[in-house]
């Protein structure tokens, strides 16, 4: 009788112990789910962060590209002033050349300098 008491007794102890555990497993189970998931969300806000990053980046590129078309743009209506300007100093030396040509022949031709028509 004493052998099935403590038989009884050790089944029991059995049943807690693999309670107990079966218990424990179940935590260690949750826990591992909770930190899968937290896992998750910070893998998810990395992804939204890089995509953000690639986001202002790309905004970023476009307003370069946009300043570098304004700078071109600025730089090719300048370069239209200076050829323009070039053309009108050009013109007003060879006017001036012909003159002083016209004036040097007319001296020693002896005839009145003449005005060049505008």
């Amino acid at each position: 009788m004493a052998d099935r008491e403590a038989a009884a007794e050790a089944r029991e102890h059995a049943v807690e112990a693999r309670e107990g555990l079966a218990a424990r497993r179940d935590r260690t189970a949750e826990k591992r789910d909770r930190v899968a998931d937290e896992r998750d969300r910070l893998a998810d806000e990395r992804e939204v962060s890089a995509d953000e990053r690639e986001r202002l980046a790309d905004e970023r590129e476009g307003t370069a590209e946009a300043r570098e078309r304004e700078r071109v743009a600025r730089t090719e209506e300048q370069l239209d002033r200076d050829w323009a300007n070039a053309r009108r100093e050009q013109e007003a030396v060879r006017r001036e050349v012909a003159a002083t040509e016209r004036a040097s022949s007319d001296e020693t031709s002896g005839s009145p300098p003449q005005d060049e028509p505008d």
